[in-house]
């Protein structure tokens, strides 16, 4: 699903106390407005496969932490997100 989006540059995961079994995610886009586009054009898609991830107890739950936006280092006005 990811890949098929336009801007996603990738995913990093990471657990912080793996005793706890707590992952952190972060994807990678390189202009806001292509995750925007992604998140409603793919959202039926997504929640399939969060309720595919729960039905096969590999997750219990999920949280959206927020967006991070930063400015790209060549100054241009396209800012690229840290979800």
């Amino acid at each position: 699903m990811l890949r098929r989006a336009e801007g996603y540059l990738g995913t990093e995961v990471w657990s912080e106390i793996p005793e706890v079994r707590q992952c952190r995610v972060q994807d990678f886009w390189n202009w806001h407005r292509n995750f925007e586009v992604f998140r409603s054009r793919f959202q039926s898609d997504f929640e399939q496969f969060e309720q595919w991830l729960r039905s096969e107890r590999l997750i219990e739950r999920e949280q959206f932490l927020g967006a991070h936006y930063q400015k790209p280092e060549d100054g241009s006005e396209r800012d690229s997100v840290l979800s």
